[in-house]
């Protein structure tokens, strides 16, 4: 009912429009037929009465600025309604006895417009429009029939308008529910907008690659950076992560297979994190690291695939060049070192009384050629496997012997477990040199009287070589970059022990060329264990 004037105004004075012309044109209605049928009743003062009052009313609820007033006093305008259809039921009952039921109109009005108190105008209102006729008679019904004359218009008035103030109450309140749930969704949308917005701007401004399929593998989204790498893999479809062409793996010469590139792969469930590739021409080639993950609902409902690229050429290039360098420099330290200690051999030294001098050199010498031993280990990457079936206790057996007396110089107790026979196929040298390295940090990390210990056992499917110590330990951040390259724990650099950072990182090499795990446990000043598993033999 309040669709003509602004929504902003008060109920009552938003609905007058449409509450007083109904009323209007069933007043003028009642004239036309008056007009027609009855003329001298418009001689009649009851019926002028009613129609000046209607002209009134109309007029104060057009030119009265009620809001000034407050909405309640626009109430006078529905009861001089009634009031209207008492002087015209007065002058035509005998000829319209249904002229009354226009009391309705101003009854729904009051129902539906104002509070509750106006129901109680309302229902006197109908009562005055039935018990005029008796006001002016001077006297009451003496009989039911008279009495229901009288009394069955204000009756049925009060249930309709309680009817329609309940009916009124009703829709408000859906208006208002109405109304919250716009705003929610309004709300809702602008921040969906305003999420989109930034989703497309970390998307366009960040460096890495970025596509995510669908689950049938159609690109669904993709950024600017993705869309560059597509361009340089030569793909047919617009993605670098699929049917690409121009994909290589980390030799740069094999090519990848459209099967086994990373969006394939992922979307058969094989997932991959980290994973380095080569793209583009052989001229032009740059390097990426690639991930991929499974996008989906929290109920677990999959809605795709997403495959992040970023290229690492300028790192992998400066690698290279770092591991040239260390390479070249190893390389010509070694041969003069060896030559060093081949002439230290063939000095007399006691003859010459120059021992205690020449087993420093000799000493320094070896350690020399020891660090540069590791920094070619740590040049080559992955190192060449040559797998036999061995014993792994008959390694550790090994190992124990060439680091007990560095513990014994160290006062550090060492043990070993191996009872039962552990078979694997491993590179023998290659697993005593990773577990040489281990029982080394072990005891470069201990406290004069502590102790390490080594032991090998089996799980069903795997070797698991465990060496403990109760040193000083690793913090949860150094634990986490203990397996990097020249990577240094801070509590070593604060106690000066003497270290490049190799050891565990070829101990790492040598483990994943095995396809096995190297793991560490440990707390900051209480010790740690790295735990290596292999590979048992089928």
């Amino acid at each position: 009912m309040g669709g003509l004037v602004p929504m902003d105004r008060p109920p009552s004075i938003r609905e007058f429009p449409l509450a007083q012309a109904p009323f209007l044109a069933g007043v003028a209605v009642l004239l036309g037929f008056v007009l027609a049928g009855r003329p001298e009743a418009l001689l009649e003062t009851g019926f002028q009465v009613g129609l000046g009052l209607a002209v009134v009313a109309t007029l104060l609820g057009l030119l009265v600025p009620w809001p000034r007033f407050g909405h309640e006093w626009l109430v006078m305008v529905p009861l001089l309604d009634v009031v209207v259809v008492a002087f015209l039921r007065d002058g035509v009952r005998d000829t319209f006895p249904a002229v009354g039921m226009l009391v309705v109109l101003p009854v729904l009005w009051l129902a539906y417009g104002f509070a509750w108190w106006a129901l109680g105008l309302a229902l006197v209102g109908a009562v005055f429009v039935s018990g005029l006729p008796l006001v002016q008679a001077g006297g009451f019904p003496t009989d039911a029939v008279g009495w229901g004359a009288v009394l069955l218009l204000p009756i049925i008035t009060a249930f309709i308008a309680v009817a329609a103030r309940i009916a009124a109450n009703a829709l408000r309140a859906q208006q208002r529910e109405v109304v919250a749930v716009s705003g929610e969704l309004r709300t809702a949308l602008l921040e969906a907008t305003d999420r989109q917005a930034t989703f497309e701007a970390v998307m366009e401004t960040v460096d890495a690659g970025i596509e995510l399929y669908n689950p049938q593998g159609e690109v669904i989204l993709s950024n600017a950076a993705a869309r560059a790498l597509a361009l340089r893999t030569d793909s047919a479809t617009g993605s670098y992560g699929r049917d690409a062409s121009l994909v290589f793996d980390v030799d740069r010469t094999t090519l990848v297979a459209l099967d086994d590139q990373i969006a394939a792969r992922a979307m058969r469930g094989d997932l991959v994190a980290g994973r380095v590739y080569w793209v583009g021409g052989d001229d032009d080639q740059s390097a990426i690291i690639a991930s991929s993950g499974v996008v989906e609902r929290e109920s677990g409902y999959p809605l795709g695939t997403v495959v992040v690229a970023t290229d690492v050429t300028p790192l992998v290039e400066a690698i290279a060049v770092r591991d040239g360098f260390l390479a070249t420099v190893s390389h010509e330290l070694r041969t003069p070192l060896t030559s060093i200690i081949g002439y230290l051999g063939l000095i007399d030294a006691e003859k010459l009384g120059i021992t205690m001098e020449v087993s420093v050199i000799e000493r320094n010498a070896e350690r020399l050629l020891s660090v540069i031993a590791q920094l070619l280990s740590a040049t080559e990457g992955q190192p060449p496997i040559h797998r036999v079936d061995c014993d792994l206790g008959g390694i550790l057996r090994s190992s124990l012997g060439t680091a007990r007396q560095r513990a014994q110089s160290a006062g550090i107790t060492i043990s070993a477990h191996d009872d039962a026979a552990v078979i694997a196929r491993v590179d023998p040298l290659a697993i005593e040199q990773a577990i040489d390295n281990l029982l080394a940090n072990a005891i470069k990390f201990s406290r004069p009287g502590g102790s390490v210990s080594l032991s090998v056992d089996h799980d069903g499917t795997h070797a698991v070589v465990r060496v403990a110590d109760d040193g000083i330990g690793l913090s949860a951040e150094d634990q986490r970059q203990v397996f990097d390259r020249f990577f240094r724990a801070r509590n070593s650099t604060e106690l000066a022990i003497p270290g490049m950072g190799l050891g565990l990182a070829i101990v790492r090499a040598v483990v994943h060329a095995h396809q096995g795990t190297v793991q560490v446990s440990s707390v900051l000043g209480e010790g740690s264990t790295f735990t290596v598993r292999l590979p048992l033999v089928s």
